[in-house]
């Protein structure tokens, strides 16, 4: 139970890491994670809430997105949906050597007259398991942000600039599953164990500035500033139980449920500054975004994008750098006025395994 409870505490703190290290939205994840004065959408409910009133859409715009890093998308997609009862997982997949880890992320929402209603969504899974044995150690976990992002523009009197102001209030919902199991090592189809099944809740918080103005003919500057995750935490309610598993029967035995000591996770808060310039002449956007973690130390992130055949293809390119971030992003986004869709995909140095993918769909009026 004991290392059922330390593996719990660590699943909810990478829960935090990535977050903080995701990227979102087919601009932003092109661009290496910039986004803290580049974006301009409903990835702002991410990257800064006050990019939002920078919005370009005059009514409405909706936009969905999926990302994963995967050593195995099936394997993940599956570990992911079993995170509610890990032992039967282990059972599903008795003939498969597992060693693989992942995460799936992504933004679902709407943005009304610059007033944000999103969902973002973060699944992580763990996995390690020898074929033809039920020996495991299994983690997942599902966690999403409800989010309402507002904001407003201030003019600056005497001065070609605006200050934009926004925050996110978000509901934090999650569910996790962890087992370790040791096979009968005279009869692999046989094990016993444990698992810890945990659900749970929270609220948060993230505030942003933007500043943005233009010098005619030369550039358009910004510049951002944004507190993420302030004040924000959640509670898990674990409960344990033993397992006996058979895989000749396909049958799970599980003790009586044992409710644990709640776990609440403070989530580190993080800052993060940006800037971000258009050249119009050649009509390249440049950006740059330092992000600043408790435990990771700064991650740097830099992109570039460039419009062909008058906006209607942008190309964009990026890194992301840190202590343990690592990732070279190369993006395209079809944008045929009422709609984009933009496709991503990432190289990654701290662990070359994973593959990094990004699909983006916006529509607007």
């Amino acid at each position: 139970m004991k290392r059922l409870a330390v593996s719990l505490l660590l699943v909810l703190s990478l829960v935090s890491v990535s977050f903080a290290q995701s990227l979102i939205g087919g601009r932003g994840a092109g661009m290496g994670g910039t986004g803290v004065a580049a974006s301009k959408g409903l990835d702002a409910a991410y990257y800064n809430p006050a990019c939002l009133m920078r919005s370009e859409v005059s009514v409405a715009q909706v936009e969905t997105g999926l990302g994963a890093a995967y050593t195995d998308v099936t394997d993940l997609s599956n570990a992911i949906s079993k995170a509610n009862d890990p032992g039967q997982f282990v059972l599903d997949n008795y003939s498969k050597n597992l060693s693989f880890n992942g995460t799936v992320n992504g933004l679902i929402g709407a943005n009304v007259r610059k007033v944000g209603l999103s969902v973002i969504p973060m699944l992580l899974a763990s996995v390690n398991k020898p074929a033809f044995s039920v020996g495991a150690n299994v983690n997942a976990t599902g966690f999403y942000a409800g989010v309402l992002t507002l904001g407003h523009t201030f003019s600056v009197p005497f001065l070609p600039a605006a200050l934009d102001v926004g925050a996110n209030i978000k509901s934090i919902n999650g569910i996790m599953g962890s087992a370790s199991i040791t096979a009968n090592p005279a009869d692999p189809t046989q094990g016993s164990g444990s698992q810890t099944t945990a659900t749970g809740a929270g609220l948060g918080f993230d505030v942003g500035v933007l500043t943005s103005f233009d010098i005619p003919f030369v550039t358009n500057f910004a510049a951002g500033l944004v507190l993420r995750d302030v004040s924000t935490s959640y509670t898990m309610k674990p409960t344990t139980n033993t397992l006996t598993l058979d895989q000749t029967t396909g049958s799970i035995v599980k003790g009586p449920d044992t409710a644990q000591p709640d776990q609440t996770v403070t989530v580190d808060s993080t800052t993060a500054i940006g800037v971000a310039a258009t050249i119009p002449v050649i009509g390249l956007e440049a950006a740059m975004d330092l992000e600043m973690t408790k435990n990771d130390g700064t991650n740097t992130h830099i992109g570039v994008s460039y419009g062909l055949l008058m906006n209607t293809i942008i190309l964009r390119a990026g890194i992301a750098s840190g202590q343990n971030l690592g990732l070279t992003t190369f993006g395209a986004e079809v944008d045929a006025r009422f709609a984009k869709i933009a496709l991503v995909t990432a190289s990654d140095s701290k662990n070359s395994g994973l593959t990094h993918a990004y699909a983006d769909i916006t529509i607007g009026l």
